[in-house]
């Protein structure tokens, strides 16, 4: 009987450098709670190559349990996915040779996001109700209103924790709201824009709306979370969210991915601008994409609606309990948009998914973006103390270094300079639109 050798897939590639940069995920994770038997000898379909079928795999563990797997702890863990394909890091900024230098600390970070001043061109995107997010509300809105920067509060936190919530969270940011900067915006699904939340928005002083069109990390999929509250059932259901009794006597919600037309969405937004706020979009890359942007650009100019802002996710993010395979096979990043828009629209557009630093926001800007809405980092800076503030001091130093790299006095300034960014990969290119030859950017 050979000896069993049980070793993650983390643990796999830090024994074995030369593995950074192949393809994960496949078949076994620390986040599925699996492990392979020969780490070192793996075919191709992610099975051992001489697998002895001991059943600690991916494969092995959906054979016990009779479903797909979501990644573990939930509730105090945060998830993204793994799968190393061509994002912010494939891309280089050039620095401008010729012009007029100054200083980083005499450049300008401040930008205007879907009709809010911002003191950085970055938003705390909307993380719904998943355990992890929703324990950290107050840290987020208080963060977020002092750093002077927007805040979403996402889907599904309204029908989980209710109105008083609600109305709590929306006074908590206007009370420690940095004086002309920042918004407080309240995301609205498909199963809550039947419960009537954009009017409760409004009625709370909510700064703007957020339509949430399908999903990001898991486009096609409902928000989803674990709970274990019998007296949610009901509540859940009888708003129209899926719930699945697990074995182990838990349970778990799915959001209505809802459905889109040309119709529903012009016939949602004018119902929404009757509320007289900014209307923000939120939706994932998916096919019928660069439809979407043209369809919100014609409902803005055709019927007079307050398109502000779209918030496009792609691959890499997810704060919650996404289908681990769901995260890792769909999607793509989010700076792809801009490889094939042919116009960029007037409202404002935002990139998510896969950011962490100033230089990813910058790249993003870079590429054609107005700003970038990150959820993961701030989830990280919400546990210390002021992180969020600090976190947002941050992003801006870095923003402000790179704009004298550019010869720029203000941030704003470098949305749209592509032939700054040099690819480093074909697939970087491919992904993205930006050249790899060096001739065509020295």
């Amino acid at each position: 009987m050979f000896e069993l050798l049980l070793i993650t897939m983390a643990e796999q590639k830090k024994e074995h450098p030369d593995m950074d940069g192949v393809r994960f995920h496949k078949n076994a994770c620390v986040i599925t709670g699996t492990k392979l038997y020969s780490p070192n000898h793996v075919s191709m379909s992610g099975l051992c190559a001489n697998c002895i079928m001991c059943g600690v795999c991916e494969v092995g563990k959906k054979s016990k349990v009779g479903r797909t797997l979501f990644p573990g702890p939930f509730g105090n863990t945060q998830f993204g996915a793994e799968k190393r394909i061509p994002n912010m890091e494939d891309l280089q900024i050039l620095p401008e040779l010729y012009g007029t230098g100054l200083f980083f600390t005499k450049t300008n970070a401040e930008t205007t996001l879907g009709g809010f001043k911002s003191m950085v061109p970055l938003i705390i995107a909307g993380m719904g109700s998943t355990k992890v997010a929703s324990d950290l509300n107050d840290e987020l809105t208080i963060g977020a209103a002092k750093a002077g920067i927007p805040r979403v509060l996402g889907e599904n936190y309204f029908i989980t924790f209710g109105e008083e919530k609600l109305k709590h969270t929306i006074d908590l940011y206007k009370k420690h709201q940095k004086q002309g900067y920042g918004a407080i915006v309240i995301q609205v699904n498909a199963n809550e824009h039947k419960l009537g939340l954009a009017e409760l928005a409004a009625k709370y002083g909510a700064d703007a709306i957020e339509f949430k069109i399908g999903q990001g990390a898991k486009q096609g999929l409902g928000g989803e979370i674990q709970f274990t509250e019998e007296a949610w059932v009901k509540k859940f259901t009888d708003a129209g969210y899926a719930v699945i009794k697990k074995p182990d006597g838990t349970y778990e919600r799915h959001a209505f991915p809802g459905s889109l037309s040309d119709n529903s969405l012009r016939e949602t937004l004018i119902e929404y601008a009757k509320h007289n706020l900014p209307i923000w979009v939120k939706t994932g890359m998916g096919i019928g994409m660069v439809k979407l942007v043209e369809a919100l650009e014609k409902i803005k100019q055709e019927d007079n609606v307050p398109v502000k802002c779209l918030t496009v996710d792609g691959f890499g993010g997810g704060t919650g309990m996404s289908p681990w395979l769901v995260m890792n096979e769909m999607n793509m990043p989010s700076g792809a948009l801009f490889t094939v828009l042919k116009k960029k629209p007037s409202f404002d557009v935002l990139l998510a998914g896969g950011y962490s630093t100033g230089f990813d926001i910058a790249k993003a800007m870079m590429l054609g973006a107005d700003g970038v809405a990150m959820g993961r980092p701030f989830l990280i800076a919400a546990k210390q103390k002021e992180g969020i503030e600090n976190f947002t001091l941050a992003i801006g130093e870095e923003l402000r270094m790179v704009a004298v790299t550019q010869k720029v006095d203000s941030v704003s300034k470098i949305v749209g300079k592509r032939k700054s960014l040099f690819a480093l990969s074909k697939e970087a290119k491919n992904m993205f639109g930006i050249t790899v030859e060096p001739k065509d950017v020295l």
